[in-house]
């Protein structure tokens, strides 16, 4: 069984997967970008082409994961495929020119990737994640300026946007059955804890 968990920043994914590590002891926990991944190959947000090299960059990691993730049967990744397509798609389709080919080539750029059996979806309101982001970097200095450009609401709106269309349709480019589980995560950590405890028992 092999779970991942998405969202846009502020969703609530790492509050949510630290909880599930004492409740579900039996599965093996991992993330990407990974711990191996060279954040500092990364080149800024600035292009299409630069966020084009980027996700070469995330989908090199995911292919060095795929060994540690066939050698484990029960699994809850933090981020995956469905992560790379939506913070970089929006800027990589000004190259394309649709939010639909666009995935269609980034999915098939991935295809000896083995796909998750559930993708769990803390899916959040734009202004909700906005304040949390606010609350926990308070006055941080995060690359350069208060927010990263991911974080700022327009940039999510973009990833939200992507994060939306790829998971309502998905069977349209990815032939492996996924199922889908949204969970609101506008509530309180304890509501979506349990919602998701819920989904991990019943598959």
């Amino acid at each position: 069984m092999f779970i991942t968990v998405e969202g846009i920043d502020g969703s609530g994914k790492t509050t949510l997967i630290d909880s599930l590590k004492s409740i579900f002891p039996d599965f093996y926990y991992t993330k990407e970008p990974t711990d191996g991944f060279q954040f500092g190959d990364l080149k800024k947000l600035s292009s299409p082409e630069n966020s084009f090299y980027n996700f070469f960059l995330f989908t090199y990691d995911r292919l060095n994961h795929q060994r540690d993730l066939k050698s484990n049967k029960k699994i809850i990744c933090d981020r995956y495929l469905a992560s790379s397509i939506a913070y970089e798609g929006p800027m990589i389709e000004k190259l394309f020119g649709s939010r639909k080919e666009t995935i269609e080539w980034m999915v098939n750029v991935s295809k000896m990737m083995i796909s998750p059996d559930v993708i769990i979806y803390l899916d959040i309101d734009i202004d909700k994640a906005m304040e949390r982001i606010k609350a926990s970097r308070k006055n941080l200095n995060f690359r350069g300026k208060q927010l990263s450009m991911l974080e700022e609401r327009n940039g999510l709106i973009g990833i939200k946007g992507y994060y939306d269309y790829f998971l309502d349709s998905i069977s349209e480019f990815i032939e492996t059955p996924v199922d889908i589980r949204k969970v609101d995560a506008n509530k309180s950590a304890s509501y979506v804890l349990d919602e998701v405890c819920k989904i991990i028992e019943s598959v």
